[in-house]
């Protein structure tokens, strides 16, 4: 059995004896069993969470980025922009977005940031007619699910829905720190999220649709195309 494989059946073995949440990128998060098993919580280091949830987004067409540093994290941006031609982005405010010095490079790299702001009435009509011919969309993540690869994405005030729905390329920034093992674990961690902003939408790679013939189409009902920029303990 090659390393990796080694590695991810570890972290299956772990994730069959429980759910548990993410403290922090400098401490493993702990797998909590079930109540009446009354067995000790087994640790997961981070990297391994990382790891897992990389191959997960990456077997559903889902692409993950992992920079080093902040430059390298806003150049995978950027990267993905300037791969799609995007003069123009769909963007959350940068604040909810947890990438210090984006706005600036993305700035640097000729492409303006629209924060997706709809009006009222007739207008508003127009509006989402000019919005539909932006390509990218990019948001923060509130976590990381490891066991299926997905992002959980909480919208509100400075987080346009728009930004991961309505762009056919959709960019998330994801700390490493918020991966949990399991959708169990998260909302265990965060049973409160329905405070967190007005919608929450858990997304598992890209938009998915099949035919009577079974055919698969991506992105038909929202982006075809995924990309995940998963921030370390050397992005600040």
């Amino acid at each position: 059995m090659s390393g990796r494989a080694t590695v991810l059946g570890n972290i299956s073995a772990n994730l069959r004896r429980g759910g548990g949440a993410v403290h922090g990128a400098s401490h493993p998060a702990e797998v909590v069993p079930a109540a009446e098993t009354g067995s000790t919580p087994v640790p997961i280091p981070q990297d391994l969470l990382v790891e897992r949830f990389s191959a997960e987004l990456t077997a559903i067409a889902g692409r993950v980025h992992r920079p080093g540093t902040t430059g390298e994290a806003i150049a995978a941006v950027t990267a993905v922009c300037r791969e799609h031609g995007a003069s123009r982005v769909l963007s959350w405010a940068s604040e909810w977005i947890g990438l210090p010095g984006l706005d600036g490079g993305l700035a640097a790299s000729g492409i303006a940031v629209d924060q997706g702001w709809l009006p009222d009435g007739d207008d508003r009509i127009d509006r989402l007619a000019a919005l539909e011919r932006v390509r990218v969309g990019i948001t923060g993540a509130f976590a990381g699910i490891a066991e299926s690869g997905s992002i959980a994405v909480v919208s509100g005030a400075g987080r346009s829905r728009l930004a991961s729905l309505l762009a056919p390329v959709h960019i998330a920034v994801l700390r490493a720190d918020h991966i949990y093992p399991s959708l169990t674990a998260f909302f265990t961690a965060h049973a409160d999220i329905a405070e967190e902003g007005s919608n929450l939408v858990l997304i598992t790679g890209p938009s998915r649709t099949a035919d009577i013939e079974m055919t698969l189409t991506r992105g038909v009902h929202g982006p075809g195309e995924v990309h995940v920029v998963v921030l370390g303990e050397g992005v600040r």
